[in-house]
């Protein structure tokens, strides 16, 4: 119980895990118990079995987190850590896969530097979309998503690129409910460890982001 509080604690105030209060224990010990559960997924499988499944709308949008200078000195054998370098200076960006009920169905972590249609479909093929409707902005109106789509025979609610030659319809009105994934993104980043990525491996900001939407999903 004051391992999973101590948890929370350094989600909500983006504090150092030493700075952690002793009353919640040894910081030491409670980082590794967090890192450990990081490994074996608990709060990304705890996400996937909470959600409900019976939403008819999926929203699809991503979000840019700053990296602290404290995010950095990963081991290079691990790769970037899905950090990268965009107009912003060092940032990562989250994927994400939102339902009508703001439940955080997938994500997937890249460097800011990613496009967002990029990693779109190898998103989407995360998720059973069967019956549902696909909703996003002109970013995701690219060819390969809609191409993906229609052959899956799933319904889209994505306006046209300013420049796109052939243009396609969409319902206005679902349109707009794109707010929920804005607000979704608007309350995981009032986590400051969240907003400000701290962590130096992905794995841990994964399962941050994932406990984070386990907490607003329960309220």
């Amino acid at each position: 119980y004051l391992t999973l509080n101590a948890i929370f604690w350094i989600m909500r105030s983006g504090a150092p895990w030493r700075d952690l209060p002793p009353d919640y224990g040894n910081w030491n010990s409670i980082y590794h118990k967090f890192r450990q559960w990081c490994e074996q997924d608990i709060f990304i499988n705890i996400l996937r079995e909470l959600n409900s499944g019976k939403s008819i709308l999926i929203e699809i949008d991503s979000t840019y987190c700053k990296v602290h200078q404290h995010a950095a000195g990963a081991r290079k054998i691990y790769g970037n850590q899905d950090i990268g370098v965009s107009r912003g200076g060092k940032n990562t960006k989250i994927h994400a896969l939102i339902n009508d009920k703001m439940e955080l169905l997938s994500f997937l972590p890249t460097g800011g530097e990613v496009f967002d249609s990029k990693v779109a479909v190898d998103l989407l093929k995360t998720v059973d979309l069967t019956d549902k409707t696909v909703l996003a902005d002109r970013a995701y109106g690219s060819d390969d998503i809609r191409t993906y789509l229609a052959q899956n025979e799933v319904k889209s609610c994505i306006p046209d690129k300013k420049n796109a030659q052939i243009r396609h319809s969409f319902d206005k009105e679902v349109y707009k409910q794109r707010n929920i994934v804005e607000r979704f993104f608007g309350k995981i980043k009032q986590y400051r460890h969240i907003a400000t990525r701290y962590d130096k491996l992905s794995i841990c900001f994964c399962n941050f982001i994932a406990l984070a939407a386990i907490k607003i999903q329960l309220k």
